[in-house]
């Protein structure tokens, strides 16, 4: 997977919008458990934050990746990744440190 730097002005949904526009398919990362719905009513989790858990899930995503993909697909897909992420960060004037 991938997790969107803190200093890219966007989050992963905002990429993953971008990859789709550019024909790379991805996947969110799972939602934290202390913040799905399902638990909300039983009172787990309740009143409790896990900070790394909350950032993957909305700063991070899953790209295309496995064995069945070829050498030139992985090359492809890298390359798209860098073009949309470089469009995103030329747009914000460069990263912010």
């Amino acid at each position: 997977g991938v997790e969107v730097a803190p200093s890219v002005s966007c989050d992963a949904d905002a990429v993953m919008k971008r990859l789709a526009a550019a024909k790379v398919g991805t996947r969110p990362f799972f939602w934290p458990m202390h913040e799905q719905p399902v638990f909300e009513p039983m009172g787990f989790f309740k009143g409790q934050s896990f900070p790394v858990a909350e950032r993957i899930a909305r700063r991070g995503f899953y790209i295309p990746s496995g064995l069945a993909l070829a050498d030139h697909e992985v090359e492809e897909v890298a390359r798209r990744i860098r073009k949309v992420m470089e469009e995103i960060v030329s747009a914000d004037g460069g990263y912010s440190k």
